[in-house]
């Protein structure tokens, strides 16, 4: 096994027990950090880079460090923006269902598909930044910059729900955390309506997440099982009381 695909596959170990410690009320810190010591083997727009760095402020953020949090989360911001450079020269993979349609790709189409792929890939992206910037605005409201806050949310919501799906579970989380902020705001119509939002994604979820990121049968280390894994294993985070 080539070293950078070990470090590949070991940054994928290391983020999926991390996500599985944080769910289950565990300290995943110790993996995070370990994670991104191995991500600094990656390209600079590699989003399991920023994956990283949002992972770690969300650590820094429950060990009650917000200056340090506040800083990784915007330095977490800053690599998804840098994203977009690393999918424009992702390795795109085809999947024909005969020898003869895989020629016919190759022969007539393949860079139309190639930019098609590339574009989705794109959308996938913002979940991932979509879920800093939730996070990001969870920290605000919490230290009572709750104007800022508000409108992380909404841009957080925005994106998550057109980069995944309308009714994807982190959707719900930030839907739930942005009434919260509304609560406190004496403005419980508007937090009425994100409540009952987050409840009928509650009854009827899309599944995305690292069960199904899981569920997927990777082959080989391919650049969208990089970014899938990126995005699925550091999610939105529940505000606490939420």
């Amino acid at each position: 096994m080539r070293p950078c695909l070990l470090v590949d596959f070991l940054w994928e170990r290391f983020a999926e027990e991390a996500a599985d410690s944080s769910e289950t009320g565990g300290e995943g810190g110790a993996l995070w950090r370990t994670g991104a010591t191995l991500s600094q083997a990656f390209d600079e727009a590699d989003p399991r880079r920023a994956a990283s760095l949002h992972c770690l402020a969300a650590v820094a953020r429950e060990a009650g460090d917000m200056a340090n949090a506040e800083a990784r989360y915007r330095d977490a911001i800053a690599a998804w923006e840098r994203v977009p450079k690393w999918v424009s020269q992702m390795e795109v993979e085809f999947t024909a269902r005969s020898a003869s349609m895989h020629i016919r790709l190759e022969m007539k189409r393949t860079e139309e598909l190639r930019k098609l792929k590339r574009s989705i890939n794109a959308t996938l992206a913002e979940g991932g930044l979509a879920a800093v910037l939730s996070n990001l605005a969870e920290l605000l409201h919490t230290t009572g910059r709750s104007d800022e806050a508000e409108a992380l949310y909404r841009r957080a919501r925005k994106l998550r729900e057109t980069s995944l799906s309308h009714r994807e579970a982190g959707v719900a989380i930030i839907c739930d955390n942005l009434a919260g902020l509304l609560e406190d705001a004496g403005r419980h119509g508007e937090a009425k309506e994100q409540r009952a939002r987050a409840r009928e994604i509650d009854a009827e979820p899309f599944h995305a997440g690292i069960e199904d990121f899981r569920r997927k049968r990777w082959r080989k280390m391919t650049d969208t099982r990089k970014l899938t894994a990126a995005v699925y294993l550091a999610p939105p985070c529940r505000r606490v009381g939420t």
